[in-house]
């Protein structure tokens, strides 16, 4: 049975005592921007909305190009060895939609460049097949975010029909035949109505994990309106109180998201405008974008307590929800403010 505990590492130093960091210790890649479903507290909810938040993005649906992949990997071995702690495949699309998914895993677990590979699904693609593929390219970590537990609330909460029964074997398969590798299985509260729902949620997935939990629903896109005044954005993604007042978005000093388009952002939120975009790596090493000048002045904002100047964080929560206590950067901040300038 799997352990009860939110998928984070509570072995952590304090970031206010080790930054400036020579490497992201998480980086995300978005290998594709497709999803096969459309869950309502996503922007891919508005997909086909003309007048919705996905198309004024300005973002086309697209799997990420091999030979960019190929640039990415690359980059992220030119940091010190060892200094890169996790590569995440996640963003705005459902991993498991590019066939070259196992391929790029595989890749990246061969150059060893993290100690850690994973991805971050649905699940629902993971078919027999599929799970050997992965597990032959030595993945380190399988994270499935469930949606509900029966075929019902799936049409509910992400709007398809899924064959529930199929699903629940393709996981007890994955959980057979994995050895080493890592399997979390989560869910937002807001998926149930009621705790007999939770408690049936745990009963189901428990068998098939090695760490369950469910999680607190908090708006990841601050552009997708149609759930603002819907999420409670009081508490952080393990249901704790947040402080209102912080303002220091940690995860910018750690974390390093590659897009489809190889434009890089700061934190882990999908469909960030390429406003955000700290430098696209067709023209610089990612090596260089995170030594650079304008992630350098990034930082300085958020050190300076204006991360509201910035457009594109101006109001987020997000920040707020997904950075713990080893990663409050507040009342450091001045000092902290003078190790980044020149």
């Amino acid at each position: 049975m799997a352990e009860v505990k939110p998928n984070v590492d509570t072995n952590r130093k304090r970031l206010a005592d080790i930054i400036p960091i020579e490497a992201p210790f998480t980086v995300y890649i978005e290998q594709t921007r497709f999803c096969n479903i459309k869950c309502f507290y996503c922007i891919h909810s508005t997909r086909d909305d003309e007048s919705g938040a996905f198309k004024k993005l300005g973002y086309p649906l697209k799997h990420m190009e091999f030979a960019d992949f190929l640039k990415v990997i690359n980059d992220l071995a030119e940091f010190p060895k060892g200094s890169i702690k996790r590569i995440v495949f996640s963003g705005l699309g459902e991993p498991l939609t590019n066939p070259m998914l196992p391929e790029f895993v595989k890749m990246a677990v061969e150059k060893e460049i993290a100690g850690r590979v994973e991805i971050i699904t649905n699940g629902l693609l993971l078919s027999n097949t599929t799970v050997d593929k992965l597990l032959d390219a030595n993945i380190t970590n399988i994270n499935v975010s469930i949606q509900g537990i029966s075929a019902q609330q799936y049409r509910n909460v992400c709007g398809k029909d899924v064959d529930f029964d199929k699903f629940i074997k393709n996981l007890e398969y994955l959980q057979m035949k994995k050895k080493n590798t890592q399997v979390y299985i989560k869910a937002i509260d807001a998926a149930f109505e009621t705790q007999e729902e939770e408690d049936m949620f745990y009963k189901l997935f428990s068998p098939l994990a090695d760490r369950i939990y469910v999680e607190h629903l908090v708006q990841m896109q601050q552009h997708h309106d149609k759930i603002k005044g819907t999420v409670d954005a009081s508490k952080d993604f393990f249901g704790k109180e947040c402080d209102p007042n912080r303002k220091v978005c940690g995860q910018s000093f750690y974390f390093l998201q590659v897009g489809c388009d190889l434009d890089t952002f700061p934190c882990p939120v999908p469909g960030l405008p390429k406003t955000l975009s700290m430098g696209n790596i067709k023209y610089n090493t990612i090596l260089d974008i995170w030594n650079g000048r304008k992630r350098k002045e990034h930082l300085k904002t958020m050190l300076r307590l204006e991360k509201d100047t910035i457009p594109e964080c101006t109001g987020c929560t997000c920040f707020n929800a997904i950075n713990d206590e080893s990663e409050y950067l507040d009342k450091d901040a001045s000092r902290l403010l003078t190790l980044f300038e020149d």
